[in-house]
């Protein structure tokens, strides 16, 4: 009796994430899995600025002098009015 040999499934080289590459190609994409990443490392990273800044407005009320922040920082205009 013969046996006929299996057949292993060909995958595609190419997916979503190295059909194009280069930057272009991602922030000009259509593709929405790509999207879905660009949506979630655009979240983490202004996740991450907003944290670090509401850390250092923590640390800088944390003790009564705040000198770890200095005033202008916050009232920029004051320094240029007269």
């Amino acid at each position: 009796m013969a046996t006929v040999p299996a057949v292993l499934p060909v995958f595609p080289k190419t997916n979503y994430l190295n059909s194009e590459y280069g930057i272009k190609s991602w922030l000009l994409t259509q593709d929405h899995k790509r999207i879905a990443l660009l949506y979630l490392f655009a979240t983490s990273f202004f996740f991450i600025i907003g944290g670090t800044a509401a850390s250092v407005i923590r640390l800088e009320l944390l003790t009564p002098a705040g000198d770890l922040v200095a005033s202008d920082t916050y009232n920029i205009h004051g320094a240029y009015c007269a």
